[in-house]
């Protein structure tokens, strides 16, 4: 007997409403075809800070009798991409649509989803990320570059800062699954799904925690209701960077859950970021 499945801890609450508006790049990178949303703030000169926004696993697969099977279509991160462009002066904010998801106009970014439990955080993906991002900073000549992530996409962010240590700046992390084999276990005591024992080839960030280069700038966002990514994730994988004195910072959102990237105060961390690098600058 099939058993319907929901996963709901990817999906958005609230409009996304922001998928029509901006400028659709198309990046071509290690023969994937990757979708962009491109905002711009109306305030800034020609070396912006550059901001790469990735969405989370946008599960919500489910399993049916039927042949027809439903996604959840993740444009989240465009709305994030348009009021941080708002919110914050002379910056670029670009949000990926990660290989192999679908957003909610129907458009497709190439690569394989994977069965969101946690597989898609591959060699391959996060290589395709950082492709990514080196063309957006060959197009926008930016005077630095953050990476903000939430959920499955904060656990590609840890990826990248530590399989590319000079690629960005800066980082932000909401919500994230830094310890993908004990966030793996965590999900399947939490579901009892057995697809999330079967075996991945994902990175886990902590487990490149000492590849980071300790002058990136490192921001983490947990909800202190998470019980998806629960706040010890965000704090262990936080305590591996400041081994190495990195400057890592870390804000528990009273009263929050999982689906936090639209909230107050992941716009407020994303602009503490931007200042201090400027501040560097």
């Amino acid at each position: 007997m099939l058993v319907a499945v929901f996963w709901l801890y990817g999906r958005p609450s609230g409009p996304t409403g922001a998928s029509s508006l901006g400028e659709t790049l198309w990046l071509t990178v290690n023969g994937l075809r990757l979708k962009t949303k491109i905002h711009e703030s109306a305030k800034g000169n020609e070396h912006p800070v550059l901001v790469v926004v990735l969405h989370g696993d946008a599960p919500g697969l489910v399993l049916t009798p039927l042949p027809s099977r439903a996604y959840s279509r993740p444009s989240y991160q465009y709305r994030f991409a348009l009021e941080a462009s708002q919110k914050i002066d002379n910056v670029v904010v670009a949000a990926i649509l990660r290989p192999g998801h679908t957003d909610d106009t129907g458009e497709h970014s190439e690569g394989r989803k994977g069965m969101s439990v946690g597989d898609n955080y591959t060699p391959e993906v996060v290589d395709a990320v950082a492709g990514a991002i080196d063309q957006l900073k060959m197009k926008f000549h930016p005077a630095a570059t953050v990476l903000v992530g939430h959920s499955g996409g904060a656990a590609i962010t840890g990826d990248v800062i530590g399989r590319w240590p000079s690629e960005v700046n800066g980082a932000l992390l909401v919500s994230c699954p830094c310890d993908v084999g004990s966030w793996r276990m965590h999900m399947f005591k939490k579901q009892v799904f057995p697809m999330w024992l079967w075996p991945v080839k994902s990175l886990s960030p902590l487990a490149l925690a000492d590849k980071v280069a300790p002058s990136v700038h490192v921001r983490m966002v947990v909800g202190s209701k998470d019980d998806v990514t629960p706040v010890n994730l965000t704090e262990e994988y936080a305590e591996a960077l400041r081994k190495r004195g990195d400057d890592v910072q870390v804000a528990i959102a009273p009263g929050l859950s999982h689906m936090m990237l639209l909230e107050p105060v992941a716009y407020e961390q994303l602009k503490e970021l931007v200042q201090t690098i400027k501040g560097k600058g």
